[in-house]
């Protein structure tokens, strides 16, 4: 018997036909796709800002960031509020699915030939519910890279000449 003790809780969301959690406790809220002001000169994944009862929500559209085919949101979209360490962001995914427990034992850690990428570092687990496999990401993490990425584009466009890409 699995009971709620024996896991923690996550929001299971849709981006395609992918499945994908974050774990509950890193969640303010879940609401669906209201208006959105783009940013200048943002990176293509940031969606825009939005007021959320008087705070700057920045919207990061998790189909951009994650390099899937681009899809206008629909009435299923939800955008997915965290608290980050300077100000709220909200997540843009195509549908939440549910509320789910993972017992600890369902969740694996990522297969060796995954985490040798990038997008590895986001990457909790697979947790393994009934014969779905749904992989489990910290939001958080998914803003540091992102902000990583962003600094290392402004220092290669400021005279960086080492060479690389």
């Amino acid at each position: 018997m699995s009971g709620v003790g024996d896991g923690r809780q996550y929001i299971a969301f849709r981006l395609g036909r992918e499945e994908y959690a974050f774990e509950i406790s890193t969640i303010r809220e879940i609401f669906p796709i209201q208006d959105v002001t783009k940013v200048h000169r943002s990176p293509s994944y940031i969606e825009g800002v939005m007021n959320l009862r008087g705070r700057l929500v920045t919207v990061v559209d998790l189909r951009k960031r994650f390099k899937l085919e681009a899809r206008e949101p629909d009435e299923n979209s939800r955008i997915i509020v965290v608290e980050a360490t300077d100000a709220p962001v909200g997540f843009l995914v195509d549908e939440v699915t549910e509320v789910a427990n993972f017992a600890d034992e369902s969740v694996e850690a990522v297969p060796a030939y995954v985490a040798d990428s990038i997008e590895s570092e986001y990457v909790s687990g697979i947790a393994k519910l009934g014969e779905r496999l749904i992989t489990v990401i910290d939001p958080l993490k998914v803003l540091e890279l992102s902000a990583d990425e962003a600094e290392e584009a402004g220092g290669k466009s400021n005279g960086d000449d080492s060479g690389g890409r």
